[in-house]
């Protein structure tokens, strides 16, 4: 079973985010991040809920209590090849810059959510 600290560490890859990042977002240390993902010390419950929030996942995966990270996270293939399509359509990069990454993939993935919202309600 992973470490809470790898759960943390591979749930902020798959979202294209630095601990830098991260670290801007929740308003704490860059050296925070790294504790917290080399399991020297765990987030307290406020920057837990951040962090799930964030990331998109449940806490109870984060601690390792469910495998499914979360019904609504697509695949990063899934996630890449969108990306990637529209750089070539549009002739630019969407992954140059961290923010705007982010921004993409979140935005693919809220679409995807309303989508399945939307086939369940039918």
């Amino acid at each position: 079973m992973d470490s809470l600290g790898s759960r943390l560490k591979k749930a902020r890859e798959k979202k294209g985010l630095t601990q830098q990042d991260v670290a801007k977002k929740l308003d704490v240390t860059n050296g925070a991040i790294s504790g917290y993902e080399r399991n020297y010390r765990d987030p307290d419950s406020e920057t837990l809920k951040k962090l799930a929030d964030l990331y998109e996942v449940s806490i109870n995966w984060i601690y390792g209590r469910d495998e499914k990270e979360s019904e609504y996270t697509l695949p990063e293939e899934v996630i890449s090849k969108v990306i990637k399509e529209a750089e070539a359509h549009y002739g630019v990069s969407l992954r140059d810059d961290p923010v705007v990454e982010s921004a993409v993939r979140d935005l693919i993935n809220n679409l995807a959510k309303m989508k399945q919202s939307t086939q369940k309600n039918d």
